[in-house]
């Protein structure tokens, strides 16, 4: 089956989310910068969550993203303890912030001159290779992400799934094709997948069209299904908040990574209640 990229991304436009795509920096950032690992920001007299430190995003040095705040800073942590990630893979991919398996803490105002608190990892911990260091932003618009189930049908995220209607006949198209030059050798082209008979291009699809990577807002990636699905009330976490995703960029032959994805309910998010998350974890096609 040879998939046109261009007859794909045509198809999906009227899923285009606005969103800010993240890449890490060499730069030296503040306990109350934008960052990744390391020292973060903790307010004279509170407690320090028993967990590591992912990142934390000041709103005020963040491009402006439709919906999110325009300053504060929100942090994210995740329990990395190896013993309880025992029952972390047994417990499905999705989990509430009451599981006690991540913690998201909002500050409306955090000076600049706030003293560093150090990051506490535990000794014996599930290895992450996270990145350390500060934050470049880019503002960015992308189509739903599109993946392929188990079964061979589509994966949409949740409330894109309208778009099936949209990329059946293109899918269809290609089959018949196949049928249709079943004898011929066909020269690779450029822009186009040949999902049945290279790995390489099947690759590639997933890369061009999972929306990987470090963000806010947007899609989130997928590999074979919508987890949200499976919950008739983890659908009301409608809103990407922040998808900490370790997938290599531009490497369609390394998505095995694990990528975090951070949702909240869209009313949430616009009153900045940040005390009410799912996230959803995975690490393989």
């Amino acid at each position: 089956m040879r998939l046109e990229k261009e007859k794909l991304i045509a198809a999906c436009q009227e899923s285009l989310l606005p969103c800010v795509r993240i890449t890490p920096s060499q730069e030296n950032a503040g306990p109350a910068d934008s960052k990744f690992g390391g020292d973060f920001y903790l307010p004279a007299g509170a407690e320090p969550p028993e967990m590591e430190f992912l990142a934390q995003v000041n709103f005020s040095q963040v491009p402006r993203l439709e919906g999110f705040p325009d300053k504060g800073l929100l942090q994210f942590f995740l329990c990395t303890d190896e013993d309880r990630f025992e029952s972390f893979y047994e417990d499905g991919c999705a989990w509430k912030q009451d599981a006690g398996f991540f913690q998201v803490r909002w500050y409306p105002e955090a000076p600049e001159d706030a003293p560093a608190c150090v990051n506490a990892v535990p000794e014996k911990r599930w290895h992450l290779d996270s990145p350390k260091g500060g934050m470049n932003f880019e503002p960015s618009e992308e189509i739903a992400t599109i993946s392929v189930r188990e079964d061979g049908g589509f994966a949409f995220d949740l409330g894109f799934e309208f778009l099936e209607d949209a990329l059946t006949p293109i899918f269809q198209a290609a089959w018949e094709e196949d049928d249709d030059d079943e004898d011929e050798d066909r020269e690779e082209e450029e822009g186009v997948y040949d999902l049945e008979n290279s790995c390489e291009d099947t690759d590639q699809f997933f890369c061009d069209f999972g929306n990987w990577g470090f963000k806010l807002g947007g899609h989130p990636s997928l590999r074979q299904g919508e987890f949200r699905l499976e919950e008739e009330d983890h659908q009301a976490y409608s809103a990407l908040l922040f998808q900490y995703d370790l997938t290599p960029p531009h490497d369609p032959g390394c998505q095995e990574e694990d990528t975090f994805c951070f949702f909240i309910k869209p009313g949430d998010l616009r009153d900045c209640r940040f005390d009410d998350i799912l996230m959803i974890h995975h690490n393989c096609f």
